[in-house]
């Protein structure tokens, strides 16, 4: 007798047949993809809190280089108008002999902002930024 069946043989089994056969269970299938689907959501979601945090500390840090920069423009803006002023004074060009004051006033005010603004650049962009470090 051949293993082979021909077409004329039997017919072939319906798919009721086939998960009948295999013990096939419609309730606990059901469960699975239940099961299935909560886990894939929540995964998603915290895949998506993950980029999330990726894309704001991308963010975070492209805005703190243009930052930067905008602060070391208005640090050397500060620091060369000083310069001009203690220039011109020096020059003679500008005499301030009737307001001793307003010439130590004016330049320590100056140096006062530039220190603190580095201070504050310091502070704010070299500090801790909660960072995840990776288990080992």
């Amino acid at each position: 007798m051949s293993a082979v069946k021909t077409p004329g043989d039997d017919e072939l089994p319906t798919p009721e047949d086939i998960l009948a056969s295999e013990g096939f269970d419609a309730a606990a299938s059901e469960q699975y993809q239940t099961e299935v689907e909560r886990e894939f959501s929540a995964v998603a979601v915290q895949s998506e809190v993950e980029w999330a945090h990726l894309k704001g500390l991308q963010d975070h840090y492209w805005h703190k280089g243009n930052w930067s920069w905008f602060l070391m423009g208005i640090m050397s803006a500060m620091i060369i108008f000083q310069s001009f002023l203690l220039g011109l004074v020096g020059a003679g060009v500008w005499g301030f002999s009737k307001y001793e004051w307003l010439l130590p006033a004016l330049l320590v005010q100056n140096l006062g902002q530039i220190i603190a603004l580095a201070f504050v650049v310091v502070r704010s962009l070299f500090r801790d930024q909660g960072f995840v470090k990776p288990e080992k």
